[in-house]
């Protein structure tokens, strides 16, 4: 998980936050509130009053397995929408909440008041409250979700409201039931938005500027001039309004100017938004979408100097993976703003050069002939729109008694080799799905491809190859090529199904291709 160091408040917020909570649990566990709880005391509930019904209804409503089920909710909803570290800060307040707010009763071992109504949601050890300790936290992540968004300002003011008015309204219940002594209720919380803090800062959440004085006193932002012009894949971007108001929102607070939308059709993934961006002569394109969209708009912008930054909202994103780019929106946008502009290397890829089916290709991850290609063919798109990469498993056993490809391989002006192949690859970066180095040392900057021929012929060459794969050790084995060059031709005996950057390009009978070097500007984090 990428993450960017916390800001100077969020780190004294929470160390205020722990101070307090440390300070009120050290009191409440010397008596020191003893005697004032005994005399806030609530009077207690008739057990057949229609008060009493009501409120023992919102305690089994508030229960802290309810508030927590709506964060996971909420997590599930931020990780849909690429903002992963919201989504991880999300998680970690449940465990942390309810599994600390167990742990702080079982090492205080505090009794509760004596309840005039015998409840279920009033059993166990009363220090801290954890129904009040599940709505705070729940409270406060929900006000980082509508920040983090970019919402509205009435929607903000909104979810404030509710937030508060659920806090007090769990503290009247706590409080009125006889379930908790008052230093209970307050122990919760803090213990709650400490939890959330916390979380948040682990998570790499921004959500308070680094500056204080920004919270009361805004500073003015000077227009720059700058242009952005932004091609989306609306079928890959779940919530494109979300994701608009967020980017607006980022070009806003460093003074550019509106930017130029350019949506992909589904018999165009970018070629000609690339194009119209290359015309205009913006000072930064952005382009969010899958694997194909952003090998489309890199081919555009090859050979130019407008700097691209990448959002990777994709299946695989292996190029950003490649990148060290986050996958997470918000930190994606911050590189693509304050990043380093990078030349990096492309690959052109030409199959049956010099034929009627000639086809020409720019990509900037990795191509292929053969298994490969098949298993991406066959790769049903509805089930990895659902599944993600594990509707890749389904492929692979598929083409799992593929044929192996009798091949003829030239790297530069090398002396030929022939090999009965299997794996037939042509890299321009190392990492696929998994964080797996496929081709090690490959990397986008250093003027060179990588080309992998696998040639496995029993179980257990298979099973060597995958083992050394995983771990990274690929010296000494007869049964795989590792070659380093700028150009390089392969011709199969036999056609055979090709893709480049994970997309099924047809059929050939010969590939060839040759290094660009530093063609293309890439935004990549300082």
């Amino acid at each position: 998980m990428s993450r960017t160091p916390p800001s100077r408040i969020s780190l004294v917020s929470s160390g205020l936050l722990l101070m307090a909570f440390v300070v009120w649990s050290w009191l409440v566990g010397a008596g020191a509130f003893d005697r004032l709880d005994r005399e806030l005391m609530a009077p207690g509930l008739r057990l057949s009053s229609a008060a009493a019904e009501i409120w023992a209804a919102v305690a089994i409503v508030t229960w802290p397995g309810v508030p927590y089920a709506g964060l996971a909710v909420l997590a599930a909803w931020s990780f849909r929408r690429r903002l992963r570290n919201l989504a991880t800060s999300l998680v970690l307040v449940i465990p942390l909440g309810w599994g600390g707010h167990l742990l702080w009763k079982a090492l205080f071992r505090r009794t509760r008041p004596e309840a005039t109504l015998d409840l279920i949601t009033a059993h166990g050890w009363a220090y801290p409250s954890g129904h009040m300790t599940a709505i705070s936290a729940t409270a406060a992540m929900a006000v980082a979700t509508v920040f983090v968004t970019r919402q509205a300002r009435f929607s903000r003011v909104l979810v404030w409201t509710l937030g508060i008015a659920a806090i007090l309204l769990v503290a009247v219940c706590r409080w009125i039931l006889q379930a908790h002594w008052s230093s209970d209720i307050i122990g919760g919380f803090l213990w709650g938005w400490l939890v959330a803090a916390v979380s948040l800062i682990v998570a790499g959440v921004h959500v308070l500027p680094d500056n204080p004085l920004e919270l009361a006193l805004p500073k003015p932002v000077e227009p720059t001039g700058k242009r952005c012009i932004v091609i989306v894949n609306p079928t890959k971007v779940l919530d494109v309004t979300t994701f608009r108001r967020h980017l607006e929102y980022e070009l806003v607070q460093r003074g550019w100017e509106s930017p130029l939308w350019l949506e992909t059709t589904r018999h165009d993934p970018g070629y000609e938004m690339a194009e119209i961006a290359v015309k205009r002569e913006p000072d930064l394109v952005l382009v969010a979408g899958g694997d194909g969209t952003i090998r489309a708009v890199c081919e555009g912008l090859a050979g130019t100097d407008i700097p691209l930054g990448l959002l990777a909202a994709g299946t695989g994103n292996l190029l950003a993976r490649n990148l060290g780019v986050p996958l997470d929106e918000s930190l994606a946008l911050r590189a693509a703003f304050e990043g380093e502009p990078t030349p990096i290397d492309l690959v052109r890829l030409t199959a049956d050069p010099g034929t009627r089916q000639e086809a020409s290709h720019v990509f900037g991850v990795m191509a292929g002939i053969g298994v490969d290609a098949a298993i991406m063919e066959r790769t049903n798109a509805d089930l990895k729109r659902t599944v993600g990469p594990a509707a890749y498993v389904l492929s692979v056993a598929q083409n799992a008694n593929h044929p192996p490809l009798q091949v003829t391989v030239q790297v530069d002006d090398g002396e030929p080799f022939r090999r009965r192949a299997a794996v037939i690859l042509i890299g321009n970066v190392g990492l696929v799905t998994g964080n797996i180095e496929l081709i090690p040392g490959a990397t986008a900057t250093d003027g060179l491809l990588d080309v992998m021929v696998a040639s496995p012929r029993t179980p257990a060459d298979w099973a060597r190859l995958t083992a050394k794969v995983l771990t990274r050790r690929r010296t000494g084995d007869d049964r795989l090529d590792l070659i380093q060059g700028r150009r390089v031709r392969i011709v199969s005996e036999r056609p055979d199904a090709y893709q480049v950057d994970g997309d099924t390009g047809g059929r050939c009978s010969v590939l060839e291709a040759e290094i660009m070097p530093g063609v293309l500007r890439v935004m990549l984090p300082r």
